[in-house]
């Protein structure tokens, strides 16, 4: 296979991102064989036609956009900072560009883009309250405000829009909690998880503050997808998998099986018992067919089967069970789902009518 036919999945290679991407990839049964940290190219053993290497999750847009890569995984943070724009831009295709999200978030790595001040500003509590300071900065110290980011057009962006012009937006080294208490900035734009290190540098969010929302994103190079039928049907290979994982995720199959003495009197048992759930909240509709007892169907036995949504919800569950023992259910069973595949993959589909228009 020549290089320009070769298809690459650049994935982050180092960092947190990293060891969350190779866990998520697994678990869709997309693993990564890396027998040594050091290495830039791997393989993934369920699909040999596909090449995976590794890069700095900040260089990854850009591989992908030149085309030395087909698809590649990085935070959706610094694929909006490379293409200059967010949120506000997410109809992509009139913008004719080879970068293409296929996939917006893919379940981890959230983090947010925010604005924090000081602690000590008091009377800053939302963007309002910016625009009116950095008026007063403008007029009695001759100065705009000084903000210290990684993410310069975002944040310049996202101050046009709240009509906060006078500014001064650079990108310092080192950390940029530290720049409002070594008064090389005022105010900063960084990302956060939780909030906890701004607070402990006595900084704090705005109310509305929130720049950007960010998780890990699936990327892919439209020129390559569009001329490629392998890199297509490794990509829609690829969407169907995360697709189907994330749609099992936290979901079980539960089965329980009950005796009627006639199908019309199961069928009502088991709409009473649904319309019971409806009313708990349970988010989960049984249905029901014949079993079988010794390979033959017994008429008066019957399976019920439904998905519900597990997760950390364990208390609603047993309630869900016991609801099922009061109409007469045993042998509950609860099986954790890997994979529920729709009738087609929403993105894959997607994918495919976005490769039409832009012909």
């Amino acid at each position: 296979m020549s290089a320009q036919e070769r298809v690459r999945l650049a994935l982050p290679g180092k960092g947190a991102l990293e060891g969350a991407t190779m866990s998520f990839l697994a678990e869709c049964g997309l693993k990564v064989s890396r027998s040594n940290p050091r290495q830039y190219l791997a393989r993934i053993k369920s699909m040999p036609d596909l090449e995976v290497v590794f890069q700095r999750a900040a260089d990854i847009p850009a591989l992908v956009q030149s085309g030395d890569a087909t698809l590649g995984v990085s935070g959706y943070d610094i694929l909006a900072e490379h293409r200059g724009y967010g949120d506000d831009l997410a109809e992509e295709d009139h913008l004719d560009e080879d970068l293409l999200v296929l996939m917006r978030d893919l379940g981890y790595g959230s983090c947010r883009l925010v604005l924090a001040v000081p602690e000590t500003w008091i009377d800053v509590s939302s963007c309002a309250d910016l625009w009116h300071l950095s008026g007063y900065y403008r007029t009695h110290r001759g100065r705009g405000l000084r903000i210290a980011t990684k993410y310069p057009v975002l944040t310049s962006q996202f101050l046009r829009r709240h009509n906060i012009t006078h500014c001064k937006i650079f990108s310092p080294h080192g950390a940029l909690e530290a720049a409002p208490l070594t008064d090389t900035a005022d105010l900063i734009a960084d990302l956060t998880e939780t909030g906890t290190t701004l607070r402990e540098n006595h900084l704090k969010l705005l109310d509305d503050g929130v720049i950007l929302r960010s998780q890990a994103c699936l990327m892919g190079n439209a020129r390559l997808l569009k001329q490629h039928p392998l890199a297509l049907k490794l990509t829609e290979t690829v969407l169907e998998l995360i697709d189907a994982r994330n749609q099992a995720r936290n979901r079980s199959l539960l089965t329980a099986y009950m005796r009627a003495e006639s199908f019309e009197g199961m069928r009502d048992a088991c709409g009473r018992l649904n319309q019971r759930l409806k009313a708990m909240g349970a988010g989960i509709e049984f249905r029901m067919v014949n079993s079988e007892l010794d390979g033959e169907s017994a008429p008066d036995q019957y399976t019920l089967s439904g998905v519900a949504k597990v997760g950390e919800a364990a208390p609603q569950l047993l309630e869900t069970v016991a609801v099922l023992r009061q109409a007469g259910a045993t042998h509950i069973n609860v099986t954790p789902l890997t994979y529920r595949f729709a009738q087609e993959s929403v993105n894959a589909r997607a994918l495919r009518e976005r490769l039409k228009r832009l012909s």
